[in-house]
């Protein structure tokens, strides 16, 4: 959008400069390389479309945009969608480029862009002032004029200037927009801008047009055209013979006026300015009403509106209705009239149009006369009266012109000044010039290298802080997640070993010591590769090359992955030449990478995908291939994957876990080796690495030395999670388990098998499913899993009606004070940080299910009264049974009231009913209106009330035996006895 707006709704835009400076652009998009200069290029082509054929315009605008959205640049693409907003704009397609621009402004503040920012704003700006909310447009162009003050942009001010002076001349306030106009154009003098210094002189034309001032006006249009006629501004010439036009008309000159009207119409309809095509016939409809054609006024009047009321111009649409109005009373066909008179003056009331507004109360004033209607015509007169004392009193007519005024003076006594000022230069002595010249070159020499030192040092330290915060971050995720991988392991292996600590005589299974090993194995895999790493960092970490054979090495390391690949139907694929081959080489840094990255792809591999192990030799060079069909890594953080303590995933919430610093290991170790690694990746279709180390075969090796095929590995077969059958007809309390962690939910399910029912999930999701079909009667979750994570779950759990009474314990390898109480905020009822005791475990799960008996049981005592904050835990708990207390407090003494009519005031299904009460209040629905009643009839019978008959009645039993044998029940005396 450019920085100025022409009068009325004047727009301008630079076009036509010459065919050959097209052929010329699109010469150097031909032979550009870079998208970024194509795309640079494409802009300066549009701007020589813009108004000259706007097909190509239309077409070069979207090609930059797709072009700009391609490459990623936030500048390029912010500029692109400004450009087809003005595109759009310039079309009269107001709503879609409003859409655009603040498209443009979001990016542009996402990005920091001040010019990109700027020119959003004003293009929203001027959409708004076209469409004729004045206000809206008002406080975008408010906002942009601050932006270029702190900037000190004076031609993005001057711009503002101009805008302001439009909008304000649109609501009558002609002292306002004067001053502003004359600003803007004193500033675009002294900038040197010539184009738009003739477009603010024909915005201070149109206000002398407006007060009546023709020939004054006349004079700056005439001054603006010869500027326009100089920069080659064909559009502003347009708009000079649309005012000019106007001015003839307003002064008689009809003749004259239809040569400009016919010129001006000719230019819009060439350009496709829609709006400026019904300004024109607006025009035109003026004349025909001046020479008292009223019928071909009407006609012409009707074109404009038609052309406004598509474009939704509300600004035309207003003055279109004023004129028709205007024409049918002339032709005394009043209802027409009144009809037309009273939309305009409800389009210009919505937007502060005041003059056509008091124009149209004046009409109707003259309409409800004539038709005899005096009460609307004296309210309609009087309204008129009030606009035009605020809009066109003798003193805002005086201040106009003496703006005006002080501008001549301001401009001759420059123009004075500026002649004395040369006369002087020239007595100058020429060697001082040169001397003053050199002085100054030298001392801007000195300035701008001391200020480039100072910048540079500032970026360096700038540079170096950011890293340094960047490290401190990636350290501190580096160590709660390593916390998290050893808490985890610790409490797997302490767990089993204080359960043979406290029950000597009980021997452990085959299958917990196979748990405990692999997790010792775990834990001192990752104490050796962060040893690794430190000798990395001080530079100790050396070769310790011995002869042997690689392929033996590869086919042991690659082999030991078989199992696994088995237990979860992986299509492992290992491919290595058959023989020897024999060389020197270290034999425990090539099996850890190779350990790491068959470790990562295993790690993020759904069960049943792809993975494959490539090894080929070329004399010279060993390449190590390492594929998987997993999730894939996005491009954007490919480059980072090599980083110290960097993850892909680092939320918690990660599928997998993980400390960031085994791929980083890896790259070190192979450099170590004077090897290279690459990756290539695609979201959804997996990970490829590929390794080449420099090895030279060794061809002769000691004698004993044979071709000896690798003995495969015994198969472990890890223990699976413990899994209750559907039959389990014990009647104990149930336990979710919720732990990611297989072996965690396999020793953790074992403690509790013996006294609870146990069922499991293995992420938040579907433990939250699980505790919602079939409510438990406690949760133990972990804090870090996949899909959902222990504090989402938790607070999930605790805002459902269905599941918030179910106690929750939260287990977790974060430690710290903060974690436990963000877990306890959520909702949890008890905190576990691991590694933990499995007794303490144990007695924090019976007492939390023991705390919500004794709750179930003091709802089922006698008394009368029930206190629902004794028995809830929860607010929402709470909440719930005071509904349900107060639904039965209402309709217990009708008989009719029963389980039925009590879901469908709750809102709930019977399932639902049943499980929440009988979790709350130990008692089933039925169970509960019955106990309800009973209790109430208990207090009418201490108080004497009634008489039993009579009571039974007034609690809602029908049946005066059953009501007995039930009281009876409950109370164990008969209701005549208590």
């Amino acid at each position: 959008m450019k920085q100025l707006l022409l009068p009325p709704v004047l727009f301008f835009s630079s076009f036509l400069i010459s065919q050959s400076k097209v052929d010329s652009l699109q010469l150097g998009f031909e032979n550009a390389q870079e998208d970024t200069v194509k795309i640079q290029l494409l802009h300066e082509l549009y701007y020589e479309f813009e108004n000259r054929v706007p097909q190509r315009a239309r077409e070069t605008a979207l090609k930059a945009l797709r072009m700009a959205e391609q490459s990623g640049n936030g500048e390029l693409q912010i500029k692109s969608i400004t450009i087809y907003g003005d595109f759009l704009y310039s079309q009269s397609q107001y709503d879609s480029a409003i859409t655009l621009y603040n498209n443009a402004l979001e990016l542009a503040r996402k990005n920091l862009s001040i010019l990109g920012e700027t020119e959003a704003l004003f293009g929203l700006g001027n959409t708004y002032y076209r469409k004729g909310n004045f206000e809206k447009a008002k406080e975008f162009h408010l906002e942009k004029l601050n932006i270029a003050k702190k900037a000190k942009d004076n031609e993005g001010i001057a711009g503002s200037y101009n805008s302001l002076g439009l909008i304000y001349s649109e609501q009558g306030d002609y002292t306002k927009a004067m001053e502003y106009f004359t600003k803007s154009s004193k500033m675009y003098q002294e900038v040197g801008h010539l184009k738009y210094y003739g477009i603010t002189l024909m915005s201070i034309g149109m206000v002398q047009r407006m007060l009546g001032n023709y020939e004054m006006a006349k004079n700056y249009y005439q001054k603006s055209d010869s500027i326009h006629i100089k920069t080659d501004n064909l559009l502003g010439r347009a708009y000079v013979f649309h005012n000019l036009a106007i001015i003839n008309k307003n002064t008689g000159a009809f003749e004259e006026a239809m040569i400009y009207n016919n010129k001006a119409l000719e230019s819009f309809q060439k350009l496709g300015d829609i709006k400026k095509v019904g300004e024109v016939f607006y025009n035109l409809a003026s004349i025909h009403m001046e020479q008292e054609s009223f019928t071909k006024a009407i006609s012409h009047y009707h074109e404009s509106l038609d052309i406004s009321l598509k474009a939704n111009d509300s600004l035309m649409i207003a003055f279109s209705n004023c004129a028709i109005g205007e024409c049918h009373l002339h032709l005394k066909d009043f209802n027409k009239a009144e009809k037309h008179l009273l939309e305009a003056v409800k389009v210009a009331q919505a937007i502060n149009l005041y003059p056509i507004e008091m124009d149209g109360y004046e009409y109707l004033s003259t309409v409800y006369e004539t038709q005899g209607d005096f009460t609307k015509a004296y309210k309609s007169k009087s309204k008129y009266l009030v606009l035009r004392d605020s809009l066109y009193t003798k003193e805002k007519r005086e201040l106009a012109n003496e703006i005006e005024a002080k501008y001549q003076n301001e401009q001759k006594t420059k123009e004075i000044a500026l002649l004395a000022s040369e006369k002087d230069l020239q007595t100058l002595q020429l060697q001082k010039r040169i001397n003053e010249r050199n002085g100054i070159i030298a001392f801007s020499l000195i300035v701008l290298l001391l200020a480039a030192l100072v910048y540079n040092q500032y970026r360096i330290k700038q540079g170096a802080n950011k890293r340094l915060h960047e490290l401190d971050r990636l350290k501190s995720n580096f160590f709660t997640n390593v916390s998290h991988e050893f808490r985890t392991p610790l409490t797997l292996i302490k767990g089993p070993i204080e359960q043979l600590e406290q029950n000597p005589d009980e021997k452990l299974g085959v299958p917990t010591i196979k748990m405990m090993r692999r997790n010792a194995n775990r834990l001192l895999n990752m104490v050796n590769q962060l040893l690794d790493l430190s000798k990395v960092d001080e530079g100790s970490l050396k070769l310790t090359p011995t002869e042997g054979d690689v392929y033996k090495c590869l086919r042991a390391a690659a082999s030991s992955f078989n199992s696994h690949a088995a237990q979860r139907y992986i299509d492992y694929k290992v491919r290595i030449p058959q023989g020897l081959l024999w060389a020197s080489f270290d034999w425990d840094k090539l099996e850890n990478i190779v350990y790491n990255l068959l470790g990562n792809a295993f790690k993020f591999s759904e069960d049943g995908s792809g993975i494959s192990f490539l090894v080929s030799y070329n004399g010279q060079d060993l390449q190590i291939e390492v594929g998987d069909s997993g999730k894939g890594i996005p491009e954007e953080k490919l480059p980072f994957i090599f980083d110290r303590f960097y993850q892909v995933d680092s939320s918690t919430t990660k599928e997998k876990e993980g400390s960031g610093i085994g791929l980083s290991l890896s790259k070190d170790l192979v450099e170590l080796m004077d090897g290279t690694i690459t990756v290539i990746s695609e979201v959804g279709k997996g990970t490829f690495f590929t390794i080449h180390l420099p090895i030279l075969e060794i061809r002769t090796r000691p004698k004993d030395v044979t071709e000896t095929n690798v003995p495969s590995d015994v198969t472990e077969v890890r223990p699976q999670p413990f899994q209750l059958t559907k039959g389990d007809k014990r009647n104990l309390p149930s336990i979710l388990l919720v732990e990611d962690n297989s072996d965690m939910r396999h020793f953790i399910g074992g403690q509790l098998i013996k006294k609870y029912k146990v069922k499991e999930a293995i992420d938040g999701k579907s433990g939250l499913q699980k505790a919602i079909a079939d409510s438990p009667d406690l949760i133990i979750t972990d804090l870090m899993m996949p899909k959902m994570d222990g504090l989402e779950l938790c607070r999930k759990l605790k805002t459902d009606l269905r599941t918030s009474h179910i106690p929750v314990i939260m287990l977790t390898a974060k430690a710290g004070m903060s974690n436990k109480i963000e877990g306890l905020e959520t909702g949890a009822d008890d905190y576990l940080t691991k590694p933990f005791d499995a007794k303490e475990l144990m007695a924090r799960t019976k007492n939390l299910i023991e705390q919500r008996q004794k709750l179930r049981e003091l709802y089922s005592t006698k008394e009368t009264q029930i206190d629902p904050k004794r028995i809830t835990l929860t607010s929402i708990d709470q909440r719930f049974l005071e509904e349900v207390l107060s639904l039965l407090e209402e309709n217990y003494s009708d008989s009719s009231f029963g389980v039925p009519k009590m879901q469908t005031a709750l809102a709930m299904s019977k399932t639902q009913l049943h499980r929440k009460l009988k979790a709350l209040t130990n008692e089933a629905p039925g169970e509960l209106l019955r106990n309800f009643r009973l209790k109430r009839a208990a207090q009418l019978l201490s108080q004497k009330a009634d008489n039993v008959t009579q009571i039974a009645y007034k609690v809602g039993f029908n049946n005066l035996s059953y009501f007995a044998k039930c009281f009876k029940e409950l109370y164990g005396v008969a209701p005549s006895s208590y």
